[in-house]
C-alpha cells in the first residue's frame, strides 16, 4: 500500500468516525446486545430489526474509539436490507483480510490501515463480533 493510499484510507476511516452511519439511531428494534473490548475500553451496543432472516434497519450507541465507532458505521452501511448470509460472508472476508488471507474488498478498504495492530484489528472487529453473536442467537431460536 502506498503512502497516499495509505492517507486516503485513513481519511475515510475518520469521516466514519466523525459522521458514524447507524450511531444513536432509532430503529424499531427487534433484537440487541452489548461488546465490550477489555483492551482498548470500547463498549457498543449493537441494534437490528429483522424481519424473515432479513436485516432491515441496524444501528449501534456506546463509548467507542475512532476504529471501532468506523467500523460500525461501515457495518451498518452496508447490511441495510441484506439478508443474514450477507453478514457472514462480509464477516468472514473482514476476518480473513486483516488475517492476511484475503485481499481488503472495497468496502472495507479504510480499516486496512489497522491490519498490522492487533490490538487496532479487536476495536474494528466489536461491531462484528457483536453483530454475528446476535445473529447466531436469533438463528437458533428461529
Amino acid at each position: 500500500m502506498t503512502l497516499s493510499e495509505k492517507s486516503l484510507y485513513q481519511q475515510a476511516l475518520l469521516a466514519h468516525h466523525k459522521k458514524p452511519f447507524g450511531f444513536e439511531k432509532s430503529i424499531q428494534i427487534t433484537n440487541q446486545l452489548d461488546g465490550h473490548n477489555a483492551a482498548c475500553g470500547d463498549d457498543i451496543n449493537v441494534q437490528i430489526n429483522v424481519v424473515n432472516s432479513i436485516i432491515l434497519q441496524s444501528a449501534f450507541s456506546g463509548d467507542s474509539c475512532a476504529i471501532c465507532r468506523a467500523s460500525a458505521s461501515i457495518m451498518c452501511q452496508e447490511l441495510e436490507q441484506k439478508n443474514m448470509a450477507d453478514f457472514f460472508g462480509f464477516y468472514n472476508q473482514l476476518l480473513a483480510s486483516l488475517n492476511g488471507e484475503l485481499e481488503f474488498p472495497k468496502v472495507f478498504l479504510p480499516l486496512s490501515t489497522v491490519a498490522q495492530y492487533p490490538v487496532r484489528q479487536q476495536c474494528a472487529l466489536l461491531p462484528w463480533q457483536t453483530l454475528n453473536k446476535l445473529l447466531m442467537t436469533y438463528k437458533e431460536l428461529n
